[in-house]
C-alpha cells in the first residue's frame, strides 16, 4: 500500500513488478494503521531522543486528522499547515480537510474547513505570503467535476477558489503544493493527469486566478508522465525542476522546464545498480542549493530497496549520497518526503516514512564528507515509536535557522491516533 496524506491507497502491480500510480478514489484507513502502531509501541517503547517535543496531537473531527506539510512565521513562531481529512462538516465521511494555525504554546485554530465539491477535498500544502494570505491546492473536489482546486485564504480566514480544474486539457488532480516566482508573484504547480495527452501538466496561476498550462506530459517520444511533488525554480534562469515518479524506465525521472515551456529530461532513475527508484512525491519535492545543484529522495531503490538520497548537478549528473538500510539495521526506510538544507553547514535533514526501531519512521541528518570524495554521514536523530509521539512522518521538515530547531508533522499516532505536530532540537 502507498500512502499519501492520511490516505492508504491500494496500489496495483504492473507486469514489470512495480506499483502503478494510486487511484484517486482510495479509502481512508490511516487511523487504523496508526492505532495499531500505537498499541505495539505501548508495550514498553521508549523515545530515542530527549529533545523531541509534541506540540499538538490532533484529536480528529473538527480539528482535523492526518496533518501534512507545515510552514512557519519567523516573526511570531506560529505554524501553518493542512490536514488531509477532518474538519467541520462537508460531504466527506471523515471531513474534507482543514487549514490550521498552531501557536508556539500549542494552541491550534482551524482557519478553514473544506466541505467538498464546493471548495475542494484533501488540501495538500499552503504557501503564505508577506500579507498573511495563504495559497494552496486540493487534490480533489471543486465545482467542475471534482478534479481539484487552487485556493486562497485571506489573513482573516476567508476562502476563495482561484481555479477549479476541469480535467481534459485543463489538467486534473494537482499532486503538489505551489511555489511562487519571486519576480512576478505568479505561482507554479503540477497536476498528475489531464493536459493535452492526459498524462499531467505543469501550470502557472496568478494571484487573481488566471491559469496557463505551460507543459503537457505524455507527448510521443518523451519520457515519463504523472508529475508529483512540488516544483523548484532557479532564481537566475527561471527554469523549473520537478519529478515524474514512474517515468523513464519505470523508476522515475527528474525534468527541467524553461519559462518558454521547453522540457528536458535531466536524469532517468534505475539505469545503474544501486540507483534510486520512484523519486519522492511528498513535500517539498526537490530542493536547490546556491550553486544550482538539486537534492531529493527516492522512495525505493538503493542496495536494499529502502530508498536513497541523491544529488543532481545542473547538467544532470547524479550522485547517490546515501542508501537507507532499513529497520533491521536500525536505519530509516522509504523516505516519502523531500529534504531541507542548512546552508550554513551543508547538512541535509529529512524523514523516512518507515524504519527505525519500531518501523514507524525516523528523522535523519546527512552531513557532507570531511574529505574530498568521501562518504556522506547519516545520523538518525529520532525514531518514532508509533505511540503518543506519532508515526508515519510523511511531510518534509522545516528548519529554524536561528535556533537549529526542526519542525514537522507525523500523519499517525499521537494521543488520539490522528497525527501530531512536533519540534526537534538537535
Amino acid at each position: 500500500m502507498r500512502r499519501f496524506g492520511d490516505r492508504v491507497w491500494n496500489s496495483q502491480t504492473t507486469n514489470s513488478g512495480r506499483r502503478s500510480r494510486p487511484a484517486a478514489a482510495a479509502v481512508h484507513c490511516i487511523v487504523r494503521v496508526a492505532l495499531a502502531f500505537a498499541l505495539l509501541a505501548a508495550l514498553g517503547a521508549v523515545a530515542t531522543a530527549q529533545t523531541y517535543t509534541v506540540l499538538y496531537s490532533f484529536a480528529g473531527g473538527a480539528d482535523g486528522m492526518g496533518p501534512g506539510p507545515i510552514i512557519r512565521d519567523a516573526t511570531t513562531g506560529n505554524l501553518y499547515g493542512v490536514t488531509s481529512s477532518g474538519g467541520a462538516g462537508g460531504v466527506c465521511d471523515r471531513g474534507c480537510g482543514t487549514v490550521f494555525e498552531l501557536t508556539p504554546a500549542g494552541v491550534e485554530s482551524v482557519l478553514h474547513s473544506f466541505i467538498g465539491n464546493a471548495d475542494g477535498i484533501e488540501p495538500l500544502d499552503v504557501f503564505r505570503d508577506a500579507k498573511g494570505e495563504m495559497f494552496g491546492t486540493t487534490l480533489l473536489g471543486g465545482p467542475h467535476g471534482g478534479d481539484g482546486t487552487v485556493f486562497r485564504i485571506s489573513s482573516k480566514g476567508a476562502e476563495k477558489i482561484l481555479h477549479s480544474f476541469k480535467g481534459g486539457t485543463d489538467g486534473a488532480e494537482p499532486t503538489s503544493g505551489l511555489i511562487q516566482d519571486p519576480n512576478t508573484g505568479d505561482f507554479y504547480g503540477v497536476t498528475a493527469s489531464g493536459g493535452a495527452y492526459s498524462d499531467g501538466t505543469v501550470y502557472r496561476i496568478t494571484s487573481a486566478g488566471s491559469t496557463t498550462i505551460l507543459y503537457s506530459f505524455g507527448a510521443k517520444g518523451t519520457l515519463g508522465n504523472g508529475p508529483e511533488g512540488r516544483l523548484v525554480q532557479n532564481g537566475t534562469t527561471g527554469n523549473l525542476y520537478g519529478m515524474l515518479t514512474f517515468g523513464g524506465m519505470g523508476c522515475g525521472v527528474v525534468f527541467e522546464l524553461t519559462p518558454a515551456g521547453v522540457e528536458t529530461t535531466l536524469h532517468v532513475f534505475g539505469q545503474v545498480s544501486g540507483d534510486g527508484c520512484e523519486p519522492g512525491p511528498g513535500d517539498p519535492g526537490l530542493i536547490m542549493d546556491m550553486q544550482g545543484n538539486l537534492f531529493g529522495t527516492t522512495y525505493y531503490g538503493g542496495n536494499s530497496g529502502n530508498g536513497v538520497v541523491f544529488e543532481l548537478t545542473a547538467d544532470g549528473t547524479e550522485k547517490v549520497l546515501y542508501k537507507f538500510k532499513g529497520k533491521k539495521k536500525g536505519d530509516g526506510a522509504q523516505p516519502y518526503a523531500g529534504l531541507v538544507l542548512d546552508v550554513s553547514t551543508g547538512n541535509l535533514y529529512g524523514t523516512t516514512e518507515l524504519g527505525g526501531a519500531y518501523d514507524s519512521g525516523t528523522i535523519f541528518e546527512l552531513s557532507p564528507p570531511i574529505k574530498k570524495n568521501g562518504a556522506w554521514n547519516e545520523s538518525v536523530l529520532y525514531t518514532f515509536t508509533g505511540g503518543t509521539d506519532g508515526s508515519l512522518p510523511l511531510a518534509g521538515l522545516i528548519l529554524d535557522t536561528q535556533t537549529g530547531n526542526l519542525y514537522g508533522t507525523a500523519a499517525g499516532g499521537g494521543t488520539y491516533g490522528y497525527g501530531v505536530a512536533f519540534r526537534l532540537m538537535p
